[in-house]
């Protein structure tokens, strides 16, 4: 430093040494050995405006003393003022004595405060009274605070929800009541489904004084018919509603309100044979003879039930017979998904999903994905019972020994576990497709004047998530069939609650059962290829 040390201003000095501030940064001097680095560092408590950047200069000044001025560090901002949190929030370090923090020097450092506020554009959200509470040197303290922006909400859609098919079963000793309801039925202007419209949010301000911008709820499709369902927007709620009397049932994951025919009254000589595209109630019966074909599901709501019909088949739903089938050999009753009956006598029912039967089945066959006979007294008696998976009744055969078959086909477990796995994979990957198709809608939506291009962009990415809808729909309605074969014993399960008489005829994948005497409570599945049992 020369001659120049004079020009340096002292801020600390002793026997060993002094500490020198100048223009470009702090100096030490030192006179002689002796003096300790924790020393030091009980001087620069006193100094926390000092910060040293070169503890080895230090170090080495201190122990090879004396030794001329050299330069250890630099003197620290007095106030120092940053504004965190994209602009939300704005923190103070005071590096100052204690002196210059205390109450008597308190309005000297309110003035400079505000000067530092005041350069670094901070104008709102100032906490003054950080200013009249304790300070330490050092310490990091929030001075201004802005308000978040708030994100405005997403779309909530909710929709009509299909009621659940699942048959009611009263036994009191005197009357025995079979009860379901099939078809969700509407009339025009009936309520369907809604969404309650994505908001804008609330802005926020900054502590310079800025608006933050919120983030836009996201906002999702309705799908729905357009033929069939009309939708309204009012007041920030699209609703949607039904166009026409019919049942409402969701096609490709569209909700849709399909053709309903009602007949009060029987089906016979006065309507002819019906062949409908729709839903089919029918308040009546099916007299002998004459047949129904309906593209969706049908119901007979006669407790009388139907006799010796000709045919009543539902090529794409299901079909629910309150008062049971009581035929002569010849009735044919057909369904893709389910059939839900009474009981079943001399009658044939072939099923693409599951048959349930409330009280009895007599010498009828039923063929089926499973087959349940629900009562808790019910019975198979007789004919020849086909299922995939699982027949369950309480009773197999009867006293009088009628041959009765029940035969269960079987499927492989381990490609069964191997298929659902894959399948939930799939599930997975189809959901975070659609995540990621639901923000660029988001994105897109909140442009109100798109351009060609990304008009086409929008639509595209809307039908590929109507697209995905519908896989995703075919894939949970498998998951839940793939989980609910998993569910039963090995590969095939024949379950009987009470009793098993003899002359019923059992096989599961091939391995025949033989029933000499009357069994009681009993499951017989197969496993490994193992024909296994559980009392």
């Amino acid at each position: 430093m020369g001659g120049s040390i004079m020009e340096g201003k002292t801020v600390f000095e002793n026997e060993y040494l002094r500490i020198l501030s100048y223009p470009d940064g702090i100096y030490v001097e030192t006179f002689k050995k002796g003096f300790s680095m924790e020393g030091f560092s009980n001087v620069l408590a006193l100094h926390p405006n000092i910060e040293i950047t070169s503890f080895s200069t230090l170090k080495k000044a201190i122990d090879h003393a004396p030794a001329p001025p050299q330069r250890i560090g630099r003197l620290k901002e007095r106030i120092v003022i940053e504004i965190i949190e994209h602009g939300l929030k704005a923190t103070v370090v005071f590096n100052l004595t204690k002196e210059e923090l205390s109450p008597a020097s308190r309005e000297s450092l309110v003035k400079e405060t505000a000067l530092k506020l005041k350069e670094k554009g901070i104008v709102f959200g100032i906490k003054k009274e950080l200013l009249s509470s304790e300070l330490i040197s050092g310490r990091p303290y929030v001075i201004a605070e802005g308000i978040p922006a708030i994100p405005g909400r997403d779309a909530v859609i909710t929709m009509y929800k299909l009621g659940e098919v699942k048959p009611l079963i009263h036994e009191d000793g005197k009357a025995n009541f079979y009860e379901l309801t099939l078809i969700n039925r509407v009339k025009a202007g009936d309520w369907l489904g809604e969404r309650i419209e994505a908001t804008e949010g609330v802005p926020g301000r900054s502590v310079t004084g800025d608006t933050i911008k919120p983030e836009k709820g996201k906002t999702f499709p309705l799908s729905y018919d357009r033929n069939s369902v009309m939708e309204v927007s009012t007041n920030g709620k699209t609703t949607l509603y039904s166009k026409v009397d019919g049942g409402v049932s969701y096609i490709d994951d569209k909700i849709t309100v399909s053709n309903h025919l009602e007949i009060d009254g029987d089906v016979g000589f006065r309507t002819g044979n019906i062949r409908f595209d729709g839903y089919l109630t029918i308040k009546g019966t099916v007299l002998d003879g004459f047949s129904v074909v309906a593209s969706r599901d049908i119901e007979i709501k006669s407790d009388l039930g139907v006799g010796n019909v000709k045919e009543i088949t539902s090529t794409g739903g299901s079909i629910y017979i309150k008062g049971g089938i009581a035929a002569k050999g010849q009735a044919v009753i057909k369904a893709a998904n389910d059939i839900f009956t009474k009981f079943v006598d001399n009658a044939t029912l072939i099923s693409g999903r599951n048959a349930h039967i409330g009280f009895y089945c007599i010498n009828s066959n039923v063929k089926a994905r499973e087959v349940t006979v629900e009562s808790i007294k019910g019975q198979i008696i007789g004919g020849t019972i086909q299922a995939e998976v699982r027949v369950a009744a309480p009773i197999i055969g009867s006293e009088i020994e009628k041959r009765t078959v029940v035969e269960v086909t079987g499927f492989n477990r381990r490609q069964l576990a191997e298929e659902l796995g894959n399948v939930i994979s799939t599930i997975a990957e189809f959901k975070d497709e659609q995540a990621k198709i639901k923000v660029l809608l988001s994105r897109l939506s909140e442009s109100k004047n798109l351009n060609p291009f990304q008009r086409r962009e929008y639509n595209d990415h809307i039908d590929r998530l109507l697209q995905i809808k519908e896989k995703l729909k075919e894939l949970e309605d498998k998951k839940k069939t793939i989980s609910s074969y998993l569910k039963i014993h090995g590969e095939g399960e024949i379950v009987i609650s009470k009793k098993v008489y003899p002359n019923s005829y059992l096989t599961i994948k091939n391995n025949t059962i033989d029933i000499n005497s009357a069994t009681l409570s009993v499951a017989y599945f197969v496993q490994d290829g193992l024909l296994k049992q559980i009392n």
